[in-house]
């Protein structure tokens, strides 16, 4: 009975394990298409259909004056009333603001200036130390350059350099001849006392005093020539700029030499802007001339003639004169180079002059000292006879050098009064001719200034529509301020707006685009004029510019599209549809395949080719019946041949 039992218990046992695994089997099975299904990309799809292509690029944009007209004045007036609005149409000469009849303040300014100018000039006359002739020759414009200026101050300064080097000589001179005279005297003491035999002695001394004079004279010449050179030297720095060592060349000059050679570089900077205003203002002339309107030609005529006369001869002139100053600092630059070379050779001899001066007075003090030692023989008629005569040459020669030298000295206290007097009188030949020149050009300007004036009022030099008013009454003017804007009668509009490059690509100048709202804008014409790169974006975006033509006013709104025509096409998807990699162009459609669990979806490539496509869809030639599903969107990225699920 146990076996039995223990039969049936296992029985039991094996049945009900078999229904537990079947029914987990069962519910696995059920619920396995469902658990794959959350791990699957859910993809949004739409059907393979025909439709209408518009590929067309819209935008919109402001519309803005193809050539709008700026009324400006050249002076600080005040506004009385204003006599036009926006959009008001006006005539050729029409009074677009009446002007307080005062006059402009650039005129009061420069008036006051001038004033001002003339008293200082009249001031300096009558306080300051000026000649009558320094006046006579600035009222009537006969004064110098300030290079003929510097050639007179070189010239006496070069007189002065002389007079000091020759007072240089003559003092070294004073104090030879004195040492002589004392020798002598000091002999003639030693001769009175006792009387020897000194001829041996006289002899040696004689003959070290020469070689002491030669050498004295030699030392002196070099001297002189390093004192001339020197001052050579010193003018070409003084001219072109200031050592900062004694040695180390021209170092600084070359800075000098820059200087003039950047001043010749601005000017000649300063003449070809000047020609090429010159040049813009004949252009000017030349279109005023063809399009025959008398008050343009005589704008453009008088705008050429000032600035033929006021910019271009002024930089013509400027930049002769710099050449030429440019020239000359290179020429004393060179002349600097030649005598510092010249300069350290003298300072070479020199030293080498020194030395034998020092030997020569070496042998003289031994002469001097051996002649001292021995007495002189007080009966020595002839030996004293020609001491005498020595003596009376010498003091001769020292009555020579003092005078000399008094002479010297009075000459130069003369030029150094000279140059004072020379630099006063240039000082104030130049301070005038400066304030002469500041008063005729102050002249000139206040007389511009009246030719220029603006009457009682501003008319409209153009008949056209108003666009903008900037002022309004008892506002004051500025100088080249714009008063208004006037769109001339004529001219047309331009509206602009921005495209993708891919966009752009599909587009021609000439195009005509379609007005959007036509019902309301009626006869308004829009081509497209320029496809440009947009500033903003240039890689991916273009500017398109458009010609308007109708009844528009500026800056009024428009919305345009331009481009191809509407086409019906059989195979029409989505844009967001249209897939490319390496081999081209597809998309993606979902087929479906029936299973035990239910029906599966998978991802199939299809190769298309692009035919047209506009802002939403895309026109495209593949091998579909029309009728299939296209994979728009997915939440993860799929695969040709992968399975997706589709979204609810």
């Amino acid at each position: 009975m146990n076996e039995k039992s223990n039969a049936t218990k296992r029985r039991e046992w094996v049945k009900n394990a078999a229904i537990i695994f079947l029914s987990v089997m069962l519910v696995l099975t059920f619920f396995s298409n469902t658990i794959m299904n959350y791990s699957l990309p859910e993809v949004a799809t739409e059907y393979v259909q025909s439709g209408t292509i518009t590929a067309k690029v819209r935008g919109t944009g402001n519309l803005e004056a193809t050539d709008p007209y700026n009324v400006v004045i050249s002076e600080s007036r005040k506004i009385e009333s204003v006599n036009v609005k926006n959009g008001d149409t006006v005539e050729k000469d029409s009074v677009l603001f009446y002007l307080e009849d005062v006059d402009s303040e650039e005129l009061k300014t420069a008036q006051k200036e001038l004033d001002d100018l003339r008293l200082a000039y009249l001031t300096g006359l009558f306080t300051g130390d000026i000649t009558s002739d320094v006046i006579n020759k600035v009222e009537n414009g006969k004064t110098g350059t300030l290079a003929s200026y510097q050639a007179r101050l070189a010239e006496v300064d070069s007189r002065l350099t002389a007079a000091k080097n020759r007072l240089t000589a003559a003092t070294a001179n004073q104090q030879s001849v004195q040492s002589t005279l004392d020798n002598l005297n000091g002999q003639k003491n030693l001769n009175e006392a006792v009387t020897v035999d000194t001829s041996n002695e006289e002899k040696a001394v004689n003959s070290a005093q020469t070689n002491v004079t030669n050498a004295t004279a030699e030392v002196t010449r070099i001297k002189n020539e390093i004192t001339e050179t020197q001052a050579k030297i010193d003018a070409a720095t003084a001219l072109l700029g200031t050592l900062t060592t004694s040695t180390g060349g021209n170092v600084s000059l070359q800075g000098g030499i820059k200087t003039y050679q950047d001043a010749k570089d601005k000017a000649e900077n300063d003449l070809k802007a000047a020609t090429t205003q010159l040049q813009n203002a004949k252009a000017v002339l030349d279109t005023a001339i063809a399009s025959g309107i008398v008050a343009d030609i005589e704008a453009a005529q008088k705008a050429y003639d000032e600035i033929k006369l006021y910019i271009y001869d002024v930089a013509d002139s400027q930049l002769k004169v710099a050449t030429s100053e440019l020239e000359s600092a290179t020429a004393t630059l060179k002349d600097y180079d030649s005598n510092n070379q010249l300069l350290a050779s003298l300072k070479s001899s020199l030293e080498g002059a020194q030395s034998a001066l020092n030997s020569a007075n070496s042998a003289l003090v031994s002469a001097q000292n051996a002649l001292n030692n021995k007495k002189l023989d007080s009966t020595n008629t002839s030996a004293k006879n020609d001491l005498n005569t020595q003596l009376a040459t010498a003091t001769n020669s020292k009555t020579k050098t003092d005078t000399e030298i008094t002479n010297i000295t009075a000459e130069i206290t003369k030029i150094q009064e000279e140059k004072s007097t020379l630099i006063k009188t240039l000082t104030a030949e130049l301070n005038l001719s400066a304030q002469n020149t500041q008063i005729a050009q102050k002249e000139a300007a206040i007389e511009k200034l009246k030719e220029e004036s603006v009457g009682a009022n501003v008319t409209a030099p153009v008949a056209g529509t108003i666009t903008s008013v900037s002022h309004v009454a008892g506002e004051s003017t500025k100088p080249d301020e714009v008063l208004a804007v006037i769109q001339p009668t004529g001219k047309g509009f331009t509206l602009s707006f921005s495209a993708t490059t891919e966009q752009a690509k599909k587009l021609s100048v000439g195009d005509i685009a379609e007005v959007q709202n036509s019902w309301y804008y009626e006869d308004v014409k829009a081509t497209l004029v320029s496809i440009k790169p947009d500033q903003t974006d240039p890689a991916q975006k273009k500017q398109l510019t458009f010609n308007i033509e109708g009844d528009v006013q500026a800056g009024q709104a428009l919305s345009l599209a331009v481009g191809q025509k509407s086409a019906n096409y059989e195979l029409v998807v989505p844009n967001s549809a249209i897939r490319e990699d390496k081999n081209g162009k597809f998309i993606l459609i979902v087929e479906s395949k029936s299973s035990p669990l239910g029906n599966r979806y998978i991802a199939t490539r299809i190769d298309v080719e692009v035919q047209a496509s506009d802002d939403t869809h895309t026109a495209i030639s593949a091998g579909l019946y029309g009728y299939e599903y296209v994979i728009t969107t997915a939440t993860k990225p799929v695969e040709a041949g992968k399975q997706v699920r589709l979204t609810d």
